[in-house]
């Protein structure tokens, strides 16, 4: 009898055990890992004085990123002084598959006044040319002696015064034009005129020490319930404070503005409120594509 029990409570020991090493064992969740968008965005609101301001900053060294000039339209009279024709940023960064873009360069269109508002004579399709140089995939497609923005071959971006065309860095891949320096070596650049010491709408691009982080930023200006704009010497010292040793002014008033595509609709939005009360047709942009997640845009 003793036996027969030991056998019994041996056959319930190896079933027990069979049955524990059959049954279905839990499941283990995947573990995630958030991946860090090689750009950053953010939206400054300010009261006493009124300012909107929109801040792009873009990691150069991450493979993610690309950065690119584009004009708007394709030259228009073969050799002639007309090289692109006006276009919306947001038409040019859709053309071009950009997440982001800024408007760019200074620009002349043909039969046209600086008019600002509903009014303004810089209209689609008219033919135009950037004040200062512009490069697309290291061709140059306008020269100019005025400062410029230039980013490598190696990712690198540097804000360049100026001067003679046929002195472009080699490296050089892609260049877009501006008016004034307005922070050099890490420090701000006094700018005089009634056009610096006026508060306006603004576009500038900024680099840091490195040359690997891209600062984009537009204040929305003539629109006193919502942005005052800046002065040039106010200007420089928001892009100081982004960390920019070097910033460069680009075309502002009613051409500024700020495009980014939208994470969840994929669809590209005007960020900011252009002062013409619509968006303004210009000359080129510098745009950007993300292959990885987009910022978060609140």
């Amino acid at each position: 009898m003793a036996f027969k029990r030991l056998l019994r409570g041996c056959q319930c020991c190896f079933l027990w055990l069979w049955l524990g090493c059959a049954a279905p064992q839990p499941a283990t969740a995947p573990s995630i890992t958030s991946v860090a968008s090689p750009v950053s965005y953010q939206h400054i609101v300010r009261r006493n004085p009124n300012l909107s301001i929109l801040v792009v900053q873009i990691n150069l060294g991450d493979p993610r990123v690309a950065v690119h000039v584009s004009r708007g339209g394709p030259a228009p009279d073969g050799p002639g002084p007309w090289v692109t024709t006006l276009l919306p940023a947001s038409e040019i960064a859709a053309r071009e598959h950009y997440d982001i873009a800024i408007n760019g360069d200074f620009f002349a269109a043909r039969s046209t006044h600086d008019i600002e508002g509903w009014g303004t004579g810089y209209v689609k399709g008219k033919f135009a040319a950037p004040s200062g140089m512009a490069m697309t995939a290291g061709q140059l497609w306008h020269k100019g002696t005025r400062p410029y923005l230039e980013i490598t071959a190696g990712h690198v971006a540097r804000v360049i015064d100026g001067g003679v065309t046929d002195a472009v860095d080699p490296a050089a891949r892609e260049i877009i034009g501006g008016g004034q320096v307005i922070v050099r070596d890490g420090k701000a650049v006094p700018c005089t005129g009634s056009l610096a010491t006026a508060r306006h709408p603004r576009t500038v691009v900024g680099v840091d020490k490195s040359g690997t982080q891209l600062t984009l930023l537009v204040v929305d200006g003539r629109q006193p319930k919502l942005s005052i704009g800046m002065t040039l010497a106010e200007l420089s010292t928001e892009m100081l404070a982004l960390g920019c040793a070097g910033a460069l002014n680009l075309d502002g008033g009613g051409s500024s503005t700020l495009v980014v595509r939208d994470a969840a609709t994929h669809q590209l939005i005007v960020r900011n409120s252009p002062s013409d009360g619509k968006e303004r047709a210009v000359a080129d942009v510098l745009g950007v594509t993300v292959n990885g997640p987009l910022p978060e845009v609140k």
